[in-house]
């Protein structure tokens, strides 16, 4: 039912009436100051481009990413992580309408299409990176490889402790697929790991090409307006190791970039959104002033600025996908916005 609706929700935002009432919406300048939305992209490519990479991680195409931007030139104002940070500190005020574009995961894509395109429009970016992965060609996220192992294994059946799998066909790989991603998020982190290694070996599996930026492309972006900022080292669920393997991970993710590029700024993606009470308190103690989870929503800065530091650690971002057509964002926002002005949320 929730998947009919939503789909029913996005073929409406699609309209041409939909577009009538969102440029009547936007006339009418709703938003209050100090709302922010936070956009999560991940990567910006052409799904045939790279045919071994899990294409689900795909926010948008070059083509559609670019329109995309020329949206939010339009109806929204463009931060960067340093005016959020100055403003959460109090120092400062955002505008209404305000938002903040980040990519999660450091991928190859980015510097080839998205950065691109936002360098044109004189955009400011976010880059969370894994810090583990730059210049280690041995290191593959395991989405990437879970997808290489079900589309291009050896194998047309798979049999391992989450169940048998039949794999003739697309649809039965994508079953599969769903399945498999839920056992292993909802694992420990490195049991996981090895499951995956047997699973792969037992197929037969291909590597899937190598897919985050080098050093030192990430150094040239950084020296061209890109933020970067801390996202663990190995990319683990936080909420699936340690409290202590936890901190070494997000500690050492700091310490990577600081060796690497230099100053850089208290501010933290958790993998996959996930996080608890104890990880939020371990942030703070690690010094970090703003976190980022997946749970949607707007955050309204002079809230959280005059609020507890563990609700800046908590804070909520929008997911870009493959269904989020530019009219989809539009509604996206404007919904949002009129949602923190008539409500008055964070």
């Amino acid at each position: 039912m929730l998947k009919t609706l939503r789909r029913t929700a996005l073929r409406a935002a699609n309209t041409s009436l939909a577009g009538s009432v969102l440029r009547t919406l936007d006339q009418a300048r709703l938003g209050r100051a100090g709302d922010l939305a936070v956009l999560t992209y991940h990567r910006v490519d052409e799904p045939e481009a790279r045919s071994r990479l899990y294409p689900g991680l795909i926010s948008a195409s070059p083509e559609r990413f670019g329109q995309q931007l020329d949206l939010l030139t339009q109806i929204a104002q463009v931060v960067s992580m340093q005016e959020v940070l100055e403003a959460c500190a109090g120092r400062a005020m955002l505008p209404a309408r305000c938002v903040l574009i980040t990519f999660d995961d450091a991928c190859c894509d980015f510097a080839r299409h998205a950065w691109p395109e936002l360098k044109r429009r004189g955009l400011p970016a976010t880059l969370f990176v894994p810090t583990a992965y730059p210049d280690r060609p041995d290191r593959h996220f395991w989405w990437d490889r879970l997808y290489a192992m079900l589309w291009h294994g050896g194998r047309d059946r798979l049999q391992c402790e989450a169940g048998r799998f039949d794999l003739t066909s697309d649809r039965q790989r994508k079953l599969a697929y769903r399945s498999l991603s839920d056992w292993i998020k909802a694992m420990p982190h490195d049991a996981a790991l090895r499951l995956l290694d047997q699973m792969a070996a037992e197929q037969a599996a291909p590597l899937p090409p190598h897919n985050v930026l080098s050093w030192q492309t990430l150094r040239q972006l950084a020296q061209e307006g890109v933020t970067l900022a801390a996202h663990t080292q190995t990319h683990p669920l936080l909420t699936r190791v340690d409290l202590e393997e936890a901190r070494r991970e997000v500690s050492g993710s700091q310490a990577d970039l600081q060796r690497e590029i230099g100053q850089v700024l208290p501010v933290f993606a958790y993998p996959g959104g996930q996080h608890n009470a104890a990880l939020v308190r371990m942030m703070r103690e690690e010094g970090f002033e703003l976190a980022f989870t997946v749970r949607r929503g707007i955050n309204h800065i002079p809230a959280l600025a005059s609020g507890s530091r563990e609700r800046r650690l908590t804070m909520n971002r929008i997911n870009i996908g493959q269904q989020t057509s530019v009219q989809v964002l539009h509604a996206q926002l404007i919904a949002l916005w009129c949602h923190g002005r008539t409500r008055g949320r964070v």
